[in-house]
């Protein structure tokens, strides 16, 4: 991954989270069931960011693999999960990444992910790509 990612796969602009999972609710909005967060993600490209500052462009394989890089240079690879009856994301990284369980939001055409035990903002996924072997 790392040998096809460029700078400019990074230029999107940083928002963070700056509400809670209870605030996304009371403006209204429902969380994405495990289906249609499946549809969404699955076989994808997708650019995102998450707390610190960090934006990451990460790949969605449908066997349940994912291979991320973020902007700090740092690169992690894992097994991601969708529990279709809490509609929850389970991602557990190899190397140094923080393995989540989030509830899924769809806002302003972003998917927003918050954590299961916390409620607080975990990442954003802002961008989303057919699956192609980039070169």
């Amino acid at each position: 991954m790392k040998n096809r990612i460029k700078e400019s796969d990074f230029n999107f602009e940083y928002t963070g989270g700056n509400s809670t999972e209870k605030e996304i609710i009371e403006k209204g909005f429902l969380q994405l069931s495990g289906k249609k967060l499946h549809s969404k993600i699955t076989n994808k490209t997708v650019f995102g960011e998450y707390p610190g500052g960090y934006k990451f462009v990460s790949d969605i394989y449908e066997n349940g693999i994912v291979n991320g890089l973020n902007n700090a240079d740092t690169q992690d690879f894992g097994i991601w999960e969708i529990d279709f009856e809490k509609h929850t994301l389970h991602l557990e990284w190899k190397n140094n990444w923080f393995d989540t369980i989030t509830h899924a939001y769809y806002i302003n055409g972003n998917i927003e992910f918050y954590d299961v035990d916390s409620g607080n903002w975990r990442t954003t996924f802002k961008i989303f790509q057919k699956l192609v072997e980039r070169e």
